[in-house]
């Protein structure tokens, strides 16, 4: 399940939001309208630093749905890894070089976090800097691990987290 991937992160490229783009009009054509696709992720930030990779989020009515999808989307060249959803039994996920791809309920907790925090460091340069730093370190302590690269952001992420749970009080 584990991939062996050297993790490199990027300055920030302006041609990312066309590339999610296109990519975007690709999957609303072969999924249709039913769906809702954002693009999250470091990618999605003006001005931070990044894995070259596009994160894309399809927000479904529900998972049961999904089934269907990961078909059309495995015709876009899509690989669907099922043994994520041990980790994380709210998401479809699936890649292509260059593109990850996370398939949940529209509006449900998965969908509201990542749109919080992508929002939020649109909204807070000083944070989405300070993110870039810690996620430089710890790609360089984690080359080529990338799942505790992704569980060391943890921290850092939920402490952003916490503003959104905040505000809904």
């Amino acid at each position: 399940m584990a991939k062996k991937e050297s993790i490199v992160i990027l300055p920030y490229d302006d041609h990312w939001p066309d590339i999610f783009a296109l990519e975007k009009e690709k999957i609303q054509n072969v999924l249709g309208t039913n769906v809702h696709i954002e693009h999250i992720g470091s990618t999605s930030v003006p001005n931070l630093c990044a894995k070259p990779i596009i994160d894309i989020m399809i927000g479904i009515c529900s998972i049961g749905m999904a089934k269907k999808y990961i078909k059309d989307l495995e015709k876009l060249n899509y690989s669907y890894f099922p043994d994520y959803e041990a980790l994380i039994p709210e998401r479809r996920y699936l890649e292509k070089k260059g593109f990850h791809v996370h398939m949940v309920e529209k509006n449900g907790d998965f969908w509201k976090r990542h749109v919080f925090f992508r929002d939020f460091l649109r909204a807070h340069a000083d944070i989405a800097r300070e993110y870039c730093e810690i996620k430089k370190k710890l790609a360089r302590k984690y080359k080529n691990e990338r799942e505790k690269y992704t569980e060391a952001k943890g921290p850092f992420i939920q402490k952003v987290l916490k503003n959104m749970y905040e505000k809904e009080k």
